[in-house]
């Protein structure tokens, strides 16, 4: 869980100060929307029964959040200019923020063993364009 929980906060991170997509702005809103998707299946962890009963959504979203990664590396999202990143989290920051919140508040209340039972998974969320 621990590489899980660090590489989707790593992701969130870095869509919450720079943004993301086939243009950066359809990326963001895109990854506003993968975080609160990761949340909403998250917080229905409740035992090592769950997940194995979320499985799949599980492995959906690790692939959608490896697929942001992967736009976000064909956009050069890391030499974006200084000014068009501090538009992107302007124009994001307050959506970004709730989606951030609400994912790290959802990743700590899974409880140990059903964290156990999602590392065990192996899932790779991609870690962030940067």
């Amino acid at each position: 869980m621990k590489k899980v929980t660090l590489s989707v906060f790593a992701l969130s991170l870095v869509f919450l100060a720079t943004g993301c997509g086939d243009s950066p702005d359809s990326l963001m809103k895109d990854s506003i929307k993968w975080m609160n998707d990761t949340a909403d299946i998250l917080e229905k962890i409740k035992s090592k029964d769950d997940v194995n009963k979320y499985k799949s959504d599980l492995e959906k979203i690790a692939k959608e959040g490896k697929n942001l990664k992967d736009r976000g590396e064909k956009l050069k999202m890391k030499d974006l200019p200084k000014e068009k990143k501090e538009a992107l989290e302007k124009k994001y920051k307050s959506d970004a923020e709730k989606a951030v919140g609400r994912l790290v508040k959802a990743m700590t209340s899974v409880p140990p063993d059903a964290r156990k039972a999602i590392d065990e998974l192996k899932l790779d969320v991609g870690g962030g364009p940067f």
